[in-house]
C-alpha cells in the first residue's frame, strides 16, 4: 500500500491594520485611493478597493516597479535606486514609493492633486510605515558569553 503523507495546509498570517498610514494620505483633496504593496504583486493594505481590483493593481504596479528598476539598472548601470514611478493620465495619476524592505506605497489621484502634498505625505508615512512593519528585535546572540573551555590535559597530542 502506497500511502501518501498528508499536503502541508497554508498559513496566512493575518496583515497587519495599515490604515494609520493610508488615512492621512487619504485626506488630500483629489486622493481617490491608497495601498500598500509588495514587490511581487500582492497588497498589504489598501483604501476600500474591491479584492478583485486590489489584486489586479497590485500585479499591474509590481511590473511597473519592475520595469523602472530595469529602466534605472539599464539606464544608470546599477548606481541609483529607484526613488518614484508615476504615471501620468488626463484622468488623474498614480505615484508609486519604495516602503519597508520589499514593499511599496502606492496613490490613486484626481488629475487636479496637488502633486507635492501627496509626494510629501507619501514620505512621511513610509517612514512610519517601516517603522510599523519591522520585526521586534531578536536576542543578539553575540553578545551572550560563550562558555570558558576547558584546559585541555597536557600531553593530548595538541600543541600548546
Amino acid at each position: 500500500m502506497n500511502a501518501r503523507a498528508p499536503l502541508p495546509v497554508p498559513v496566512a498570517r493575518p496583515k497587519a491594520d495599515l490604515s494609520f498610514v493610508l488615512n492621512p494620505i487619504l485626506e488630500i483633496p483629489e486622493v481617490q485611493h491608497a495601498m500598500v504593496i509588495t514587490a511581487d504583486g500582492f497588497f498589504e493594505a489598501h483604501s476600500g478597493l474591491d479584492h478583485d481590483s486590489a489584486e489586479k493593481l497590485s500585479a499591474v504596479l509590481a511590473s511597473l516597479l519592475a520595469s523602472g528598476r530595469g529602466t534605472s539598472h539599464t539606464y544608470f548601470g546599477g548606481r541609483s535606486l529607484l526613488r518614484q514611478v508615476m504615471v501620468e493620465t488626463h484622468d488623474g495619476y498614480v505615484f508609486v514609493i519604495p516602503a519597508a524592505e520589499g514593499t511599496y506605497l502606492a496613490v490613486f489621484t484626481g488629475s487636479g492633486v496637488a502633486m507635492d502634498n501627496v509626494c510629501y505625505e507619501m514620505q512621511k508615512q513610509v517612514q512610519t510605515l517601516g517603522k510599523a512593519m519591522v520585526s521586534p528585535p531578536r536576542r543578539d546572540i553575540r553578545r551572550t558569553a560563550a562558555p570558558t573551555p576547558a584546559p585541555r590535559p597536557a600531553g593530548d597530542g595538541y600543541p600548546a
